[in-house]
């Protein structure tokens, strides 16, 4: 039933490039405030990045999943 409105990729990507920016700016500025060790600093990296691409990328594919069933009748 949900599958004829699951959003597909391709929209998705208006989300992920702005977020990619956010993510390198916040990484140079933290390095810049911070000064960390490398390792701290991929370490950071390595848990922060995958968490807001996939966090961010599930809030929009839901909220676009929302507004399509919504636009077809499907949800009040």
């Amino acid at each position: 039933m949900f599958a004829d409105y699951e959003p597909r990729g391709r929209g998705l990507y208006f989300v992920l490039l702005p977020l990619t920016f956010l993510l390198i700016a916040g990484a140079l500025k933290f390095d810049d405030l911070l000064r960390p060790p490398l390792w701290l600093m991929l370490a950071v990296i390595v848990v922060v990045v995958p968490g807001v691409i996939i966090g961010g990328m599930r809030l929009m594919k839901a909220a676009l999943l929302i507004a399509r069933l919504r636009a077809a009748g499907v949800l009040a």
